[in-house]
């Protein structure tokens, strides 16, 4: 940040930057849903939404709220996910099998979940109306 660059411009650029970061992660982890990836979108979903937090006097309050709530969704999906990855990393370790049929066949269903929710987004080029709803600008 320069000494022109006033705080308004400063928090549309980061809020910019991670919009783009969590975009890429998204269409990342849809290509391919390893733990890894899908660890990857939650971490951009918690900054992005810290970022809409943090900023929230600078866009307006019906477009962060509709965009919280996809997020949540998303967050949500792959807070499912994750704990399914967890799970199977520690069964693993410790060389137990008893439930891990079950944990990947709730992970492939979550995915396959994952993904159509992904398609569905877009479809609608969340991105685009994110960043026009939220006035930034696309670099």
């Amino acid at each position: 940040m320069s000494a022109t660059t006033n705080i308004h411009d400063f928090a549309l650029e980061q809020m910019n930057h991670l919009l783009t970061r969590l975009t890429f992660e998204i269409h990342r982890a849809a290509k391919t849903p390893g733990p890894a990836e899908i660890h990857d979108v939650r971490v951009s979903i918690r900054r992005f939404s810290q970022g809409l937090l943090l900023f929230k006097d600078l866009f307006p309050s019906w477009e962060v709220k509709k965009i919280k709530k996809r997020l949540k969704r998303m967050m949500r999906l792959t807070s499912e996910i994750r704990n399914r990855d967890i799970t199977l990393e520690y069964l693993t370790k410790e060389k137990q099998t008893r439930h891990r049929a079950r944990l990947v066949k709730q992970r492939l269903a979550l995915q396959k979940e994952f993904s159509e929710m992904v398609t569905r987004w877009n479809a609608r080029e969340f991105s685009a109306h994110w960043r026009t709803g939220l006035s930034l600008r696309n670099t």
